[in-house]
């Protein structure tokens, strides 16, 4: 699609300041000028909310003939923008909107499976077609063994409401499980909140640990926070990643550590904070808990041992935990998926997340922020009187006594599920917006797909998992159909918020809404009753009627503030953890002091090597090499890899957009490619022991010697129309997990060499 055509993006000014990365960060923002004083008759401005990752963004959408031509974020929305006052932008993904949702590749029609092959279906025969399959899988397996994912759901929990509640499947594969466990698991355990997210745009020293939040956000609130703190408080930015990402790009302090050796530069941190004396001792002594066990713990973790470790200079960490613990509160430590996709990453984790509570800045201004909405939305269901049952509570669950952390999350590690197929104890698998065979141990996992009884998906593209459906139910984009979240994380600190949109374009040939889809199955399946409202718009004005607003009201204005929610929420009722505090150590923790036990690991933060037998593979002569994939800017996860434009603008980003290429790359450091005789353009074979790859080389020194590093969602059982580039998760298997938490753990050691033939 190109600029000029009917429904082609504005380009226009970007935010400016310091930052060639902000620029690049809100790469593609496009803002609201002229143009919009000069609105025709036939031209309208209407609201809607970005859902391609999750993060909510308000939009302005600019509708002509009832088609939409434009895109440009909200000003003052929670998650669009910088907070009140400020201008609303869209990233390169929130943009890419109007591609995904006028795409020529979409799946517009309803397929059904006849013959092993799928034909298309009207919706009533699709409907029909999938009830009485779910009834007969019912009746000869039970719901207790139809596995349930979900992605992004785009129109609310109607998916776990039909498929959890009615139908009565109890297991889904956890999130945790593909994304954050470690993260998340030990955040949850130490400070009682499942998730912090940081307060940035009040912080004066942000330490982004293996995140990348200038082009891998949950909203603009995020780089532009971080903007915002640079220049009004000349706050201090440290990225630690083992590539120069566009966060890297602006920090003061770029470390690209050693990877998978984060735990010990965060215990050598504590050392120096607690030989210093530069900790808070008042919030320590009267609000945590195991501090004498994490005392003991860095008691002889110096800045000299870690730097053997981590590839860090002992001055260097000497220096950046100074400035961590002389800028608390108002400092923030922040781990993601860069730690979450380690084979020791929980450990990792626990000793990040110990450094905050070492300083006191749990949820403080500037610190970690326990994010609450501060209100409650009412319950639809209780207003009319309906009774939902739980029929997934009492149907049996298969036990895993081979994988420890099985025993602490109800859902399916990812990474499992094919062994829970072999075992019979998994027969079918519904789907929403979700690309399972791009998470891990997708060899496998297609296999898997092909072993069941029952596939039954809601997406919009093809994919590894639709081409194997027994049923496949096209669905709308936001654009084209209703929308509520609530926060939750956004730029407003002290506020909760409710954002809002209705439906502004009409469906895409024969798609259908979330609520349409699952109401209909409902119907089929004999539940029509649970599914009284008209549509998902007449639900979300119930639900908002329990703040004394309406869907149409907040959907015409974009968001709402609505409540006030102070910091240091811990002081009226404690952390929601056993001993009522932040806990350094775990003992306490019945759930991970048993698996601590069997794994041979202490409850207290602790440093963990990656290892060959439970903590992630380790390089060898033979594969000296490690390779992880990621997401970039113009990517998010195996949802936009269909999109010309997304994919142009990541090969414009590193020189390739004029190649006959359209996959993912390899970067891979000089000091690598050069001895093996690897130059830019040229295909190569990425070996592991678990299988090989090809992809194209991109020769630079944006990442460290001996890491490899591209972007995921590309490959075989990708969406990409031609498949084209490489999915390294074939070279996952089903060891390739956290032990902790159950994560797939994404670092595989490797050997790369010239592949010979054509390159791009």
């Amino acid at each position: 699609m190109s600029e000029g055509e009917s429904n082609s993006v504005r380009r226009r000014t970007f935010l400016k300041g310091s930052a060639g990365a902000l620029a690049a960060a809100v790469a593609g923002c496009v803002g609201r000028g002229d143009e919009e004083s000069a609105t025709a008759a036939n031209r309208q401005t209407v609201h809607n909310n970005c859902w391609i990752c999750r993060a909510s963004c308000g939009q302005e959408v600019v509708l002509e003939d009832g088609e939409a031509v434009d895109l440009t974020g909200v000003d003052g929305h929670p998650k669009a923008s910088a907070g009140a006052g400020t201008e609303g932008t869209l990233c390169s993904k929130g943009l890419a909107q109007l591609d995904k949702t006028y795409n020529p590749n979409r799946i517009t029609r309803p397929y059904i499976r006849e013959d092993g092959d799928l034909r298309a279906a009207d919706w009533d025969e699709a409907i029909t077609y999938a009830a009485a399959q779910l009834e007969t899988f019912s009746e000869e397996h039970g719901p207790e063994k139809l596995l349930r994912y979900q992605g992004y759901p785009l129109g609310g929990d109607f998916h776990d409401l039909l498929f959890r509640d009615l139908y009565g499947a109890p297991l889904q594969v956890g999130r945790k499980t593909t994304c954050h466990g470690p993260f998340s698991d030990s955040w949850e355990w130490m400070a009682g909140y499942g998730r912090e997210w940081p307060d940035w745009k009040n912080s004066e020293f942000m330490i982004a640990w293996g995140r990348n939040p200038m082009e891998s956000f949950r909203g603009q609130w995020e780089p532009k926070a971080i903007m915002e703190t640079i220049e009004e408080n000349d706050a201090t930015l440290v990225c630690i990643d083992p590539r120069y990402t566009k966060t890297a790009e602006i920090a003061d302090v770029w470390i690209p550590i050693e990877p998978r050796t984060d735990g010990a530069l965060a215990l050598a941190m504590g050392h120096v904070i607690i030989e210093d004396e530069l900790y808070d001792e008042a919030f320590v002594e009267e609000w945590t808990y195991g501090f004498d066990a994490y005392r003991d713990a860095v008691a002889d973790k110096t800045p000299e041992w870690a730097a053997e470790i981590t590839d860090v200079d002992a001055e260097v960490i000497r220096q950046l935990a100074v400035g961590f613990a002389e800028a608390a509160p108002s400092s923030v430590a922040f781990p993601w998926t860069g730690l979450a996709f380690q084979g020791n990453g929980f450990k990792n984790c626990q000793n990040v997340h110990a450094l905050n509570g070492l300083v006191g800045n749990i949820d403080r201004e500037g610190g970690t922020r326990h994010w609450q909405s501060g209100f409650s939305l009412a319950d639809p269901f209780e207003e009319r009187g309906l009774d939902v049952p739980a029929n997934h509570e009492d149907r049996p669950t298969p036990e895993y006594d081979d994988y420890p952390y099985q025993r602490h999350i109800r859902d399916l590690s990812h990474n499992a599920v094919p062994t829970a197929v072999d075992r019979g104890d998994i027969r079918g698998f519904v789907n929403n917006w979700s690309a399972p065979l791009k998470s891990g141990n997708s060899d496998a996992w297609a296999e898997a797909l092909e072993a069941m009884d029952l596939v039954i998906t809601v997406d919009a593209f093809w994919s590894g998992v639709s081409r194997r459906a027994d049923v496949v139910f096209p669905a709308a984009s936001t654009l084209e159909q209703p929308f509520l979240d609530a926060g939750g994380d956004g730029s407003y600190s002290e506020s909760g918020w409710v954002t809002a949109s209705n439906a502004v374009i009409e469906p895409i040939g024969d798609c259908r809404t979330d609520y349409q889809i699952y109401s209909a199955l409902a119907e089929e399946l004999g539940w029509g009753e649970y599914f009284p409202w008209e549509d998902a718009a007449e639900f979300y004005d119930e639900q908002l009627s329990g703040v004394g607003l309406s869907f149409d009201e907040v959907a015409e204005q974009s968001y709402e503030i609505v409540s006030d929610v102070g910091y240091e929420q811990w002081l009226e009722d404690g952390f929601d953890t056993e001993t009522g505090k932040f806990q350094f150590d775990l003992d306490v923790v019945d759930q991970y002091a048993e698996l601590a036990e069997e794994t041979g690991a202490s409850t207290a933060p602790e440093w963990h090597p990656p290892d060959d037998d439970q903590y992630g593979n380790t390089r060898d002569e033979e594969y000296p090499l490690l390779l992880t994939d990621g997401f970039v800017e113009q990517l998010s996860r195996g949802h936009c890899q269909a999109l010309d434009e997304a994919v142009e603008e990541y090969h414009d980003r590193f020189g390739f957009r004029y190649e006959e290429y359209d996959g993912n790359l390899l970067h891979i450091n000089p000091v690598d490619a050069e001895p093996r005789g690897i130059e830019t353009g040229e295909r190569v074979r990425v070996e592991s022991p678990d299988g090989e790859v090809e992809l194209v080389a991109h020769v630079y020194e944006g990442v460290r010697p001996g890491w490899l590093f591209t972007a995921a969602g590309f490959g075989e059982y990708s969406i990409a129309p031609d498949q084209a580039g490489a999915n390294i998760m074939t070279m996952n298997t089903e060891r390739h997990v956290e032990p902790v938490s159950g994560q797939t753990d994404r670092n595989h050691p490797v050997e790369v060499a010239p592949a010979g033939g054509d390159g791009v």
